[in-house]
């Protein structure tokens, strides 16, 4: 199932496509704006992206640029291009407290609008203090998850993933602070084997908690989203 997944991302990537943005205007184009804070860094994250369609990528032009500030600090992105996917990052250094207003800033030649202001607030940090990371599980028994965060009114989601189950998740309520995953909810994968290839029973399971806010893209673009997220990840073991 993972492998026929990879190859999905692999034709998804291999119809991408670039396109100049002196041939765009802003009001055409969705912008996607993500800011991650993850468990133990002192930065956040910062990443941008705009499309016309669902494959087609847009890159910046000569005077053209995207800066993302917060909590006194600024960065411009620098672009990245790989497999006709065009994207810009940067890190915000010692940008790591809840209700800090990210701001990005895209900003375009003399011929075309500006978007000088999409805004995020950052989420409160999260931090699985169980499962244990290296700890194996048995699929017949309940997986205890205790949280360690701050108060808050933010719903966030519980995620697992590896090669040999199905990927699953489930939401916690706002002020939650442990939950169990039910006995039986880390599923086996299930599809065709492959000829003389023994499915795997026992794999590495990455057991994530997000939590995640969403905020308000300027105007000038045509759609998208900005959200800012911060993660807790622990690689457990899962068994029959």
């Amino acid at each position: 199932m993972k492998r026929i997944a990879a190859l999905a991302l692999v034709v998804v990537l291999a119809g991408c496509s670039t396109v100049e943005s002196k041939d765009i205007r802003t009001s055409g184009i969705t912008a996607n704006y993500v800011v991650t804070l993850p468990e133990t860094a002192g930065a956040a994250s910062v990443s941008a992206s705009y499309r016309v369609g669902t494959l087609t990528f847009v890159e910046l032009g000569d005077g053209e640029s995207v800066t993302s500030s917060g909590g006194g600090k600024d960065v411009k992105l620098k672009h990245h291009r790989s497999a006709g996917v065009t994207d810009y990052d940067g890190r915000l250094d010692g940008v790591v407290d809840a209700g800090t207003e990210i701001t990005f800033n895209l900003t375009r030649g003399k011929d075309d609008d500006s978007a000088p202001r999409s805004t995020v607030k950052l989420p409160e940090r999260v931090r699985l203090t169980a499962p244990l990371a290296g700890t194996t599980y048995s699929r017949r028994a309940a997986i205890p998850v205790r949280v360690d965060t701050q108060p808050s009114e933010q719903q966030s989601i519980l995620t697992w993933a590896g090669e040999c189950i199905q990927t699953g998740s489930l939401e916690l309520e706002p002020g939650r602070t442990s939950v169990s995953i039910p006995a039986g909810s880390l599923r086996p994968v299930t599809g065709t084997p492959t000829p003389g290839v023994k499915p795997a029973t026992t794999c590495p399971v990455d057991v994530t908690l997000t939590r995640r806010t969403e905020g308000t893209l300027d105007e000038a673009f045509k759609d998208g989203h900005i959200t800012a997220e911060s993660q807790s990840v622990r690689r457990i073991t899962s068994a029959p």
